[in-house]
This record gives structure tokens, C-alpha cells and sequence, in this order.
């Protein structure tokens, strides 16, 4: 974009969406000395920022018109094409989606934008709305290289490690559902299950605490051993055995069963370790599940 065209521009940043996510970001980015402007289908929801330095915009044409940069933040990429319809002249105004999605949804939305000749990132948001502005504060973006580059200090705003992660751009979005949906969820859930049942048996809740930082220390280090391993494709072993891991599980899982508790997570864990197990994969590392994890495998 040339110096002229952004001259005429009133805003830094727009923000799309005024809900806990895009109320943080909006409050964040004027905080950060940058000029924001706010639209929410509900006004009330954007003028409520005006206190925070955020100018209320309640036109959708007039405000991505007057924007360098717009940060979508609806529930939906259909809501966020829903909203952005009446937006006539993108000209000088780069669109950033970090709603909630898909990656092929991701997909369609650069072919959206292609289509109109909008730069385009797509974005994911691995963190709470409250940790937005601190070390915490992290959203992934992948697309556009020239886009990034342009609005690179903006875009980092939220956090230190805000990055552009790769110019594929649906790589955000598998990043979004491999890390939050399909490990911290996943692992949250069975924390959950597993210090119903160790309180229940009487465990003091400072005891639990402790030996869990302990576990999530090692779990941190152990993470980095299965991206190797994974990428690699080696799996021998010099300490435990998938096998050894296997036998152990089933033996939680009937204790917790006896104990009155569903495990659902844990028998989960059980039912892919024998399936490695059958598949010959007991002598390896634990890591030698993911011989197991596609489908068709």
C-alpha cells in the first residue's frame, strides 16, 4: 500500500466483533497507542469500548473503508461474511479472520478474498481473552507473507509470540485444532477425571497439586521427545515400553471402574494402546502409537 492511500485511512485496526475475545483485542490495540475503531452487529457492545480509546464505527462500509487493517472476531466464518457483505471498497484495507473455524473453511475464505483482491491472514487465538496484551497473549496467523510484514506490529500486539506461522493459509487453523481441540482439551478432559478420583480417594488437593506440576514439567519435555520421534519415524526405546505403558493403563482404568468412575478418557488411551499392541507395536516407544492414529491405519 502506498504512503498516500494510507494517509486516508483513520484507523490502524478495525475490530469485528465486540464479544469477550474481540473486546480484549480492540481494548489491547488502543492501549498499544494504535488507532481503533470497533463495529458490532449489537452497537451498544461497541460503543461500550469508546471509554477504552476505541472509536464505536456502526457501518460496516465506512468502517473497513477507514481501516488499514480489519480483525474479524465473530463466532463464525459465516457470520464474519455475513458482516462483511455490505463492505463495498476494500481498497488499502488488509482482512484478518480469527474467528473459530475450520481449515477448509480458511480455504474458502482466502478464495473470498482473492476474489476481491483483499491481502488475507487467517488467524487462530490459542489463548483467554484476559491474557490478551501479555506474555500469554498468543494468536497464530498463516497466509499472506506480504500482509504480515505490513501489519506486523499490530498483528503481535496480543502477545511476544504472535507470529505468522507458515503463508499456507490454513495452517493456523489445523494448528488451532491440533493443540487446543485435539491436545489441551483432550488433556484438560482427562485431568479432570483424574483429580475427581484422586480427590474422591481422599488425596489432599495442595498434595495433588504439587506431584501435577511435577507431571507437567516432564510432560512439556516429553512433548518435544514425540514431535521427534513422530517426524523421525523412530521409536526404540531404552525405558518404557508401549506395552508397559498398556499394562499399566488397564490396571488404572479397573481400579478407577471399581472405584465408580467412568475413565472415558482413560479407556480411550487403553483401547489405542491395544490396538498398537496388536498391530506389533508393543516393543516400541509410546510414540509408536501414532502408526495407529489415522484412519485406515
Amino acid at each position: 500500500m502506498s504512503d498516500t492511500l494510507a494517509g486516508t485511512k483513520t484507523y490502524d485496526v478495525a475490530v469485528l466483533g465486540c464479544g469477550l475475545l474481540g473486546s480484549a483485542l480492540a481494548r489491547n490495540f488502543a492501549a498499544q497507542g494504535l488507532k481503533t475503531a470497533a463495529w458490532n452487529r449489537t452497537p451498544a457492545k461497541a460503543d461500550a469500548l469508546a471509554e477504552d480509546g476505541v472509536s464505536p464505527v456502526h457501518d460496516i462500509d465506512e468502517i473497513v473503508r477507514a481501516s488499514r487493517l480489519v480483525v474479524a472476531v465473530t463466532a463464525t466464518y459465516a457470520t464474519t461474511r455475513e458482516a462483511i457483505a455490505g463492505a463495498t471498497d476494500w481498497t488499502g484495507t488488509t482482512l484478518a479472520n480469527i474467528g473459530t473455524g475450520t481449515p477448509a473453511e480458511a480455504e474458502e475464505m482466502k478464495a473470498w478474498a482473492d476474489e476481491r483482491g483483499v491481502p488475507y491472514l487467517d488467524g487462530a487465538v490459542l489463548c483467554y481473552p484476559q491474557q490478551v496484551g501479555t506474555e500469554g497473549g498468543l494468536v497464530l496467523y498463516s497466509g499472506s507473507a506480504e500482509a504480515w510484514a505490513e501489519h506486523e506490529r499490530v498483528l503481535k500486539a496480543p502477545g511476544p509470540h504472535s507470529a505468522l506461522v507458515s503463508e499456507n493459509v490454513k495452517a493456523a487453523s489445523v494448528l488451532d485444532a491440533a493443540v487446543i481441540a485435539g491436545f489441551y482439551s483432550a488433556a484438560l478432559s482427562a485431568y479432570v477425571e483424574a483429580s475427581t478420583y484422586a480427590l474422591d480417594q481422599g488425596v489432599a488437593p495442595e498434595t495433588l497439586n504439587a506431584i501435577s506440576e511435577l507431571s507437567f514439567q516432564t510432560l512439556a519435555a516429553t512433548a518435544r521427545e514425540a514431535v521427534d520421534a513422530i517426524a523421525s519415524d523412530r521409536h526404540a526405546t531404552d525405558v518404557a515400553t508401549l506395552g508397559v505403558y498398556a499394562e499399566g493403563c488397564r490396571a488404572a482404568l479397573g481400579t478407577m471402574h471399581a472405584a465408580g468412575h467412568k475413565a472415558r478418557l482413560l479407556a480411550a488411551t487403553v483401547e489405542n494402546l491395544g490396538e498398537a499392541e496388536r498391530a506389533g507395536l508393543g516393543g516400541l516407544g509410546f510414540f509408536a502409537s501414532t502408526k495407529i492414529a489415522r484412519t485406515g491405519a
